[in-house]
């Protein structure tokens, strides 16, 4: 049996609410560190759950290219009905993105389905980048290495709870600590968040992205709503008479924990924490509703929503406190094993949608050049068809969007279409990654403010590959 003392107990508690009830006195004597934290900045990621079929994110639009895709994956194609002149996977029809340094793709032409129109805009005038083949790695690995089983490679690569994690927290499902949370810990510990509760904010479920140290998430609302204590809120739940009134009244006080009092100091305190966070949360959603709402309207989808609350959020950061901060965001349904072309198709038009949204939402603010917005997935997927639908992969294509973004480019690399390619594997045709996520986080790491001895104390592997490589920002 374990036992706890009171301060292990309040620190390892699981009790809901875990970012909410972050206090400030805990943070009041912590040392300076290298982080530079000066103007306001933001990363905001989006994960894509399910593992984002980069295939058919990233398109071919030269002819031999175009048809060697469509020979192994007939059935994506069509279920798109590829061959109907009105299809957006008709190939004349493939939105061009004009690759600045197209050169070295020896004549290939890429570009993006009409649904992500947005990302084509904003890649073509320079605030969006590819980055091409990122995922998880340990080392720099090929298809030879892996074949003579002498490659190190990350642990269980295709199942998608554990790369989520691994996506998010440089390992498995269980790993306590993100690096979005770390990140804020540095800023934390650097002075870049006078009240802490608001350096990590997820607009979604608090995956451990957002987890830190120090940083815990702090769920907001999605724009359009606000936090209710339910019981204690919706009157239907109680009645509507006056003694109804009273007992909702009584229901609300006893939530907040305002007069609960307990000589167990184990159970005190966990209360006592469970209160404070149903009350920050509250206190936020309140002074949201009371702030001047956005011109700008976002899509009543959920990464819409989602993306409308994290700009509410940065309309109110002089009030918050914090001159840095990481926000998570999440888009489910890219799991395409069948039936794909319907799928992905309505997954891009949200996720098109919602970036237009909430660039525009930054320029009303005048934070795009503040605010970089990223993509991750659980992995990319197989480039071999699996009937109308698509495997789990490995590598995958990534969007980093924002006004000090260098975009218009293609970093890392997007290999030919040719299951010969050292960068497949032989099953499937699966993207062995040339750029690893902790080279990738880095460089989003450093732009936030992060030194060097900051990076490579949160990222193990980064040594084993080349910073320079990727110069998006």
């Amino acid at each position: 049996m374990t036992f706890y003392n009171r301060r292990q107990f309040l620190t390892r508690s699981t009790l809901g609410f875990a970012g909410a009830t972050m206090g400030l006195s805990m943070l009041a004597h912590a040392p300076a560190r290298a982080a530079n934290t000066g103007g306001y900045k933001a990363l905001v990621g989006i994960m894509l759950k399910g593992g984002m079929d980069n295939n058919d994110t990233i398109l071919p639009r030269d002819s031999a290219s175009y048809d060697a895709l469509k020979a192994l994956r007939g059935g994506i194609f069509d279920s798109h009905n590829a061959d109907d002149p009105t299809s957006s996977r008709y190939r004349e029809n493939i939105l061009p993105l004009n690759v600045q340094d197209g050169v070295r793709f020896n004549g290939r032409q890429f570009g993006v389905p009409r649904e992500l129109a947005a990302v084509q805009e904003m890649f073509n005038t320079g605030d969006l980048a590819v980055v091409g083949n990122v995922g998880p790695l340990l080392d720099t690995v090929d298809r030879d290495a892996i074949e003579a089983q002498s490659a190190l490679l990350p642990k269980r690569i295709f199942s998608h709870n554990d790369q989520q994690s691994t996506w998010m927290a440089l390992g498995t499902e269980g790993t306590r600590r993100g690096w979005g949370g770390q990140f804020a810990d540095a800023v934390i510990q650097s002075g870049g968040a006078p009240n802490p509760l608001y350096a990590a904010i997820t607009a979604t479920s608090p995956d451990v992205f957002l987890a830190g140290q120090r940083a815990q998430p702090f769920r907001i609302p999605k724009v359009g709503s606000r936090l209710r204590i339910d019981g204690a809120e919706r009157k239907w739940h109680l009645g509507y008479s006056d003694d109804a009134d009273a007992a909702r009244a009584k229901l609300a006080a006893f939530m907040r924990r305002e007069s609960f009092d307990h000589t167990n100091l184990f159970r005190r305190d966990a209360v006592k924490k469970s209160g404070v966070g149903i009350e920050n949360q509250i206190a936020y959603s309140e002074r949201a509703n009371a702030a001047t709402p956005l011109a700008t309207e976002f899509p009543s989808t959920g990464l819409g929503r989602q993306l409308g609350g994290v700009a509410q959020a940065m309309s109110l950061r002089g009030e918050l406190g914090t001159s840095r901060q990481v926000f998570y965001t999440a888009q489910g349904g890219y799991d395409t094993h069948d039936s794909q072309g319907g799928a992905i198709s309505a997954r891009h038009t949200e996720l098109g949608d919602a970036l237009a949204a909430f660039k525009a939402a930054m320029i009303e603010l005048g934070t795009w050049d503040d605010v970089l917005v990223f993509t991750m997935s659980d992995f990319g997927r197989s480039m071999v068809g699996n009937g109308d639908g698509s495997d789990h992969g490995w590598g995958g294509h990534h969007f980093v969007a924002g006004g000090s973004v260098r975009g218009g480019h293609i970093y890392g690399d997007i290999p030919e279409v040719d299951l010969a390619h050292p960068q497949y594997t032989k099953e499937r045709g699966r993207l062995i990654p040339t750029t690893s996520v902790e080279q990738h986080a880095a460089a989003l790491g450093s732009w936030f403010g992060l030194d060097s001895g900051e990076l490579n104390a949160i990222f193990p592997n980064l040594s084993r590959f080349d910073r320079s490589a990727l110069g998006f920002v």
